[in-house]
């Protein structure tokens, strides 16, 4: 269910964006301190959004490399302790009396 509302929002902000763009087709003064930059508002709309999505993949993908580190950890160490109980289960019982 969230990802659908997730996916409705973000249809919803793309067609807004296109209908102010459409409306909107004059030059946009870009200033940055040291460069203006000037061109149509749907060029720096393209720009944002691409560079929104870029950033949006690297956070999660730094996430992913992070989750499947902690992963591969985890195998080999649930590794590692179901040879201890292979090797407990196969040694005999010792009965010191």
């Amino acid at each position: 269910m969230f990802r659908f509302l997730i996916f409705i929002l973000t249809i919803a902000i793309i067609g807004v964006s296109v209908t102010i763009s459409t409306l909107n087709i004059n030059d946009v003064h870009i200033n940055l301190h040291f460069i203006t930059y000037t061109a149509p508002l749907p060029f720096f709309l393209l720009i944002s959004f691409f560079v929104g999505c870029l950033l949006t993949l690297l956070f999660f993908l730094s996430a992913y490399v992070k989750h499947k580190h902690e992963n591969i950890n985890l195998k080999k160490s649930n590794k590692i302790k179901e040879d201890e109980i292979d090797n407990l289960r196969k040694s005999p019982l010792r009965e010191d009396r």
